[in-house]
């Protein structure tokens, strides 16, 4: 095969695929408003929804969920975020090197936990699926053992679920106190902003905002219900996985767990020029290999162009 560097990237962007594309675009604003916004009921429905739509998938099980009591809309994993980075002002945010930046971007006061010991006064975020390979992070069991027994809330960005196979994630560690989900990867639909947050605890302003005043992104929640409706979360890595697989044979990489994904071996520098990137740390990877690269482009039916949906969405197109 013959290899299209500009076709690897250090990011990691959606596999795009043509029925979910045609789906989106056959939603019509009048839609939106006369099931969407008109639905005194819809935030029931997307979190109930949804929760179904996580719990049925087979290629990537998931446990747990029967743990948290409360789910709430969110504007994808990125309002998990800053629900948690507010829950726990005052505390030290840690985070895995090589894992999603955004905590290191959102707050001043936080470190590796590569770099120092787990404290009592700490906070936890951590992807899982893991940033890097789409599996647990590594030590992930050990890692929450001892926040539990330090009194460290954990939350979980769980942003590739949708996205993997040949895995199982198992939320039920007591440790875990938040655990957010978006649709943003596997459905390619990152600026509706449809996610989902469980928690242990009610939090106040959301029930009082999002419960008593059904006020939410009823935009993004509904397309992202509509889109559930029709494929399930085993869609994309069922469609994608032995093209993933192949892609990864004619490159020489290593498949990870995620169809976005692949792992390059420790020995191989033919991508050191694309990934270099200070900004970024490398993440803690399976044995025997030391960087991770983005395929979606290799994999992906199409490259939607958001202008030209929203120009659907909102009748215009």
């Amino acid at each position: 095969m013959q290899i299209d560097m500009s076709r690897i990237g250090r990011g990691t962007g959606p596999v795009s695929n043509n029925k979910i594309f045609s789906a989106l675009k056959s939603i019509t604003m009048t839609e939106v408003i006369r099931d969407g916004d008109g639905n005194a009921n819809l935030r029931q429905d997307y979190t109930s929804g949804y929760k179904r739509w996580i719990e049925a998938c087979s290629v990537a099980p998931v446990t747990g969920l029967e743990q948290f009591s409360q789910t709430y809309f969110a504007n994808g994993v990125t309002q998990s975020y800053d629900i948690f980075f507010s829950e726990h002002r005052g505390r030290r945010f840690r985070t895995l090197k090589g894992d999603y930046p955004y905590v290191r971007l959102s707050v001043d006061d936080w470190c590796h936990l590569e770099d120092d010991e787990i404290r009592p006064n700490d906070a936890l975020a951590v992807t899982c699926p893991f940033y890097g390979d789409g599996g647990p992070p590594r030590h992930f069991n050990e890692l929450l053992d001892r926040c539990l027994e330090l009194g460290v809330p954990v939350m979980i960005d769980a942003a590739y679920f949708g996205t993997c196979y040949g895995v199982s994630f198992d939320y039920s560690h007591p440790a875990i106190e938040m655990l957010g989900f978006s649709l943003s990867k596997p459905f390619s639909i990152q600026s509706f902003r449809a996610g989902l947050l469980f928690m242990k605890r009610p939090l106040g302003y959301l029930e009082e905002i999002q419960v008593q005043s059904n006020y939410f992104n009823k935009f993004g929640a509904y397309i992202g219900l509509t889109l559930m409706q029709q494929f399930p979360a085993d869609f994309i890595p069922s469609s994608y996985s032995s093209a993933h697989q192949k892609v990864c044979r004619d490159l020489g990489l290593i498949p990870s767990h995620c169809v976005m994904l692949a792992n390059v071996k420790d020995d191989d520098r033919r991508f050191d020029e694309i990934l270099q990137d200070e900004r970024f740390e490398e993440p803690q990877l399976p044995e025997g290999a030391y960087r991770r690269v983005c395929v979606s482009s290799y994999l992906s039916d199409s490259d939607p162009l958001w202008k030209k949906v929203a120009k659907k969405v909102l009748g215009r197109g």
